[in-house]
């Protein structure tokens, strides 16, 4: 149950949606806009939404683009998604993210790297720029952006004594990878990392390398949506809290759409922003799964589809190759892996990237055989399917961090990549 507040700024906005917004009016157009409940919205279906967001002959939004900006979204998924905020709303929603930064573990005085990227429309570094602008916490932002270079950005670290890094967990293993082994120490106290999910394999790496750090996400947000969650000292790895002030955060059963209303039970993230107009979010699935841990106040996110792949009869997920390397002597000297889907005679097959630093690649090499029957051991469905010609087998491959296939524009990690089409 929403507040009256929320509830009537709940109103306003669906009323202005189906008057301004050809793409709402047919979705709400048998709405009570007087009487209406939360849950008589219909959810937004994402490929009509964003079918309806064009640059000519526009029908999401509810008038024309005079100021603010326009950014893209999608990159991980491949397609592209063009998102508008007025000049006010990019305000607000930096300005609320940036409230949300005075609740983190940011002192007075930290000295800040921003690695996200930029450019091409990209919203991160220019976001974490604002926001921290916003925040009131008094902080020293050095905008290097997470296309520096390797020795640039390792002296620059150094020579600014910077002691918090903000960015893509990518940038950071990637960064570890440069110093692990070596006797070459930097002064990092505190990690803040956004735009993709921090795997416990990946908190470990990171641990090892920088002795007695903190490591938090620096907030949930997206150019889709908005505000979604921020963080405070008492959350958990992975846990968030919800803007309630100005949003709503619902979290829906992913097969009936009845909302979850204890915590524990895992469902999807279904989000309205109150304070976007000109393009209305409103009961907009978010792609994240979710469990609240304090119903309608904080959540624990639990990964996206898209870690899995699925190849022939066989589903496998990023969890599966993470557990199989558990068993494996020299987990220790792994960066990070990634699935590569191919196909090729007429057959799907899997190639499991595995990266170390430099050098380790071939100490692991050595390891080739050892990890294919430790995958094979584990995954008795995928050998039963190669056994079966349904699929072909799995090719294990041993290679650097940086060759690893990331996101040429936003710099994440791409956990799947399909190159079947």
């Amino acid at each position: 149950m929403i507040n009256v507040n929320r509830h009537e700024k709940l109103k306003s906005l669906v009323k202005l949606a189906r008057e301004k917004s050809p793409f709402y009016r047919e979705l709400y157009r048998d709405v009570d806009i007087e009487k209406f409940q939360l849950e008589n919205l219909l959810i937004v279906d994402q490929e009509k939404f964003w079918a309806a967001n064009t640059v000519c002959n526009n029908q999401l939004l509810t008038g024309k683009v005079e100021d603010g900006i326009v950014l893209k979204s999608g990159g991980t998924t491949g397609h592209p998604k063009f998102s508008v905020y007025t000049k006010s709303e990019w305000e607000m929603f930096t300005k609320i993210f940036g409230e949300g930064l005075d609740q983190s573990n940011l002192a007075n005085g930290d000295r800040v790297a921003n690695l996200f990227y930029s450019g091409e429309l990209y919203a991160s570094f220019i976001f974490i720029m604002k926001s921290l602008e916003y925040a009131k916490t008094p902080v020293i932002h050095y905008p290097i952006t997470g296309k520096c270079p390797d020795s640039s950005l390792l002296e620059m670290i150094q020579d600014l004594n910077i002691n918090v890094l903000a960015g893509v967990p990518t940038s950071f293993m990637h960064l570890a990878s440069l110093v692990r082994g070596k006797n070459f120490k930097l002064p990092v106290e505190k990690i803040l990392y956004g735009g993709e999910g921090l795997y416990q394999d990946q908190r470990e790496v990171l641990e090892d390398c920088f002795p007695n750090v903190t490591i938090s996400s620096i907030g949930y947000a997206s150019v889709d949506g908005g505000h979604l969650g921020y963080v405070d000292k008492t959350c958990l790895p992975g846990e968030h809290a919800c803007f309630n002030q100005y949003s709503i955060m619902e979290l829906l059963d992913e097969n009936t759409n009845e909302p979850i209303e204890k915590n524990g039970v895992v469902g999807k993230l279904v989000y309205t922003n109150l304070e976007r107009t000109l393009m209305p979010i409103i009961r907009y699935p978010v792609g994240d799964l979710a469990k609240w841990t304090k119903v309608g106040e904080k959540f624990l996110l639990q990964g996206r589809s898209e870690v899995g792949a699925r190849v022939g009869p066989v589903t496998v997920n990023r969890d599966d190759f993470s557990d199989i390397l558990k068993s494996y002597p020299r987990k220790n000297l792994i960066m990070g892996f990634q699935v590569i889907i191919e196909h090729e005679n007429k057959k799907d097959f899997l190639i499991w990237r595995i990266a170390s630093d430099s050098g380790n690649v071939e100490l692991l090499r050595q390891d080739q055989e050892l990890l294919y029957q430790l995958f094979s051991k584990e995954k008795k469905m995928y050998k039963e399917s190669v056994e079966m010609g349904l699929i072909g087998d799995i090719q294990i491959q041993i290679c650097g961090y940086e060759d690893l296939v990331r996101n040429r524009r936003t710099g994440k990690l791409r956990n799947v990549v399909d190159r079947r089409n």
